[in-house]
C-alpha cells in the first residue's frame, strides 16, 4: 500500500510540472508590385520599453512572400528591416503584431534651380520615418526615380547639390510622384549669419591643460544662425590667439577642414536656411596665458575651465566669476568683436588624467578627456545651471 501511494504522488507530481514555455512565432508578409522578395533578408531587433535591444538581432529570409520569427521575452516592440534590390525598408510593430511590407509606390523627382534649370550631379539620400537610410541615388541629369517603396509613408530626402545640403519631405501616395524640388543657390554672404540665441550663451570657451600640463588646450564654440532663405555654404571665422596652433574644427557633430591665418581660424560650414548650428575650433597654446579679440558682437560670453579651479585663474576686467557649479567666468556685459579678453593660469596643474588621442593627424594635441568632460560639463551641467543666474 505504501508503494502504491508513493507511486501515485510521483505520477501526480510529474503531471503537474509545467511544460517548458515555447516562444510564440510571429509571421509577416512581403508584397512587391510586379515582383517578389523571396530569398531576401529580414532582420528583426527585439526592443524593451526603453527601446534598448533585448538579446541579439536575428535574421530570416522571405519564402513564398512571408517570413516568421520567434517573440523574445522582455521585448514589447520589434524593429524589422527588409532588404530588397539594394534598398532597406523598415517597420516597427508591437509584440505579436504581424508585419506586412507592401512595396508598390515610387518617388519621382526633378531638381531645378530658381530659374527652372535642372541641377545635375546631385546625390539624393532617402531616409525612413524611423531615421535609417533607405537608399541613395545619383541624379546625374537632375531627375531621379526611387522605388519600389512603401505607401503612405513620410520619407526625408537629403539632397547634396551646389555644394550644399537640402532636406525635403515627401509622402508616398500623395506628393511623391513627379515632384519638382526647387533648390535655391546657396549664399556665401557672411552677413546672413548671426550669433543665435543667447540663453544660456552663444559664445563659449572651454579651457584645460595639455597633456604635459605646460600649455592650454582650448575648445571655442560659437552658435551661428543662417537667417537667409537658402543654405549658407562658406567660411565661418573664429578669432584665436596669434600664437595658437589650430588642431581641427567641427560643425555640429562632424569634423571639417579648418585653416589658420593671422589669428583667424576659418571653418568650412554649411547651414540650412533659418537653421542654427555650432562651429567649434580646437587649438593648443604652448603657454598657460593668452589674449585674443572676442571676434563677434555678443550679449554674453562664457569660459569654463576643466581641471583648473578659479583660484588658479586670472582674467581680464571684462570677465567675472559666474555663480555656477563648475569653474566658469562670464562677461560682465555685452562685448564687441574687437574687445580683448585675456586668461592666465597662475599655477601649473597636472596633465589631464583622461587625456587620450584618437590616432588621427594632430591627435597628440587633441585630448579627448578635455573634449568629453568639457562638452558634457558645459552643456549638461554648467550652462543648464547658468540659465538660472
Amino acid at each position: 500500500m505504501r508503494k502504491t501511494v508513493l507511486g501515485f504522488v510521483v505520477l501526480v507530481s510529474l503531471l503537474t510540472v509545467p511544460a517548458t514555455a515555447t516562444a510564440a512565432s510571429v509571421s509577416g508578409t512581403v508584397t512587391v508590385d510586379g515582383g517578389s522578395a523571396d530569398g531576401e533578408t529580414v532582420t528583426i531587433a527585439p526592443l524593451d520599453p526603453s527601446n534598448e535591444l533585448v538579446g541579439n538581432e536575428t535574421e530570416t529570409t522571405v519564402e513564398n512572400g512571408s517570413f516568421s520569427y520567434e517573440s523574445v521575452e522582455g521585448a514589447i516592440t520589434y524593429f524589422i528591416e527588409l532588404e530588397h534590390e539594394g534598398m532597406t525598408h523598415y517597420a516597427l510593430v508591437d509584440d505579436g503584431e504581424q508585419s506586412d511590407f507592401v512595396l508598390n509606390d515610387t518617388i519621382d523627382g526633378e531638381l531645378v534651380d530658381e530659374n527652372g534649370t535642372p541641377i545635375s550631379n546631385a546625390t539624393v539620400t532617402v531616409t525612413s520615418q524611423y531615421g535609417p537610410t533607405v537608399t541613395q541615388t545619383n541624379a546625374t541629369d537632375g531627375s531621379f526615380t526611387i522605388g519600389p517603396v512603401q505607401p503612405d509613408r513620410v520619407y526625408t530626402l537629403e539632397i547634396e547639390a551646389n555644394g550644399a545640403t537640402y532636406e525635403r519631405a515627401v509622402s508616398t501616395g500623395d506628393d511623391a510622384a513627379n515632384t519638382t524640388f526647387e533648390l535655391p543657390t546657396p549664399t556665401t554672404d557672411r552677413d546672413a549669419l548671426t550669433l543665435s540665441g543667447g540663453q544660456p550663451v552663444n559664445h563659449l570657451l572651454n579651457i584645460g591643460p595639455t597633456q604635459n600640463g605646460t600649455g592650454l588646450f582650448v575648445v571655442e564654440t560659437v552658435s551661428v544662425k543662417n537667417g537667409a532663405d537658402r543654405p549658407f555654404a562658406g567660411d565661418v571665422s573664429v578669432a584665436v590667439p596669434s600664437d595658437a596652433e589650430v588642431v581641427t574644427g567641427m560643425v555640429g557633430n562632424e569634423r571639417t577642414s579648418v585653416s589658420q591665418t593671422n589669428g583667424t581660424a576659418t571653418v568650412e560650414t554649411m547651414i540650412g536656411p533659418q537653421e542654427t548650428t555650432t562651429v567649434n575650433v580646437y587649438y593648443r597654446l604652448e603657454d598657460r596665458a593668452f589674449e585674443k579679440p572676442v571676434g563677434y558682437d555678443v550679449e554674453q560670453l562664457a569660459i569654463q575651465f576643466t581641471d583648473y579651479d578659479l583660484t588658479q585663474v586670472e582674467v581680464s576686467d571684462n570677465l567675472v566669476e559666474a555663480d555656477a557649479p563648475i569653474p566658469m567666468v562670464t562677461s560682465t556685459g555685452p562685448l564687441e568683436a574687437d574687445d580683448q579678453i585675456s586668461v592666465s593660469i597662475t599655477e601649473s596643474n597636472q596633465s589631464v588624467a583622461s587625456d587620450q588621442t584618437n590616432g588621427s593627424p594632430g591627435a597628440s594635441e587633441f585630448p579627448l578627456g578635455l573634449v568629453s568632460a568639457g562638452f558634457v560639463a558645459v552643456i549638461a551641467i554648467g550652462l543648464a545651471a547658468y540659465r538660472y543666474l
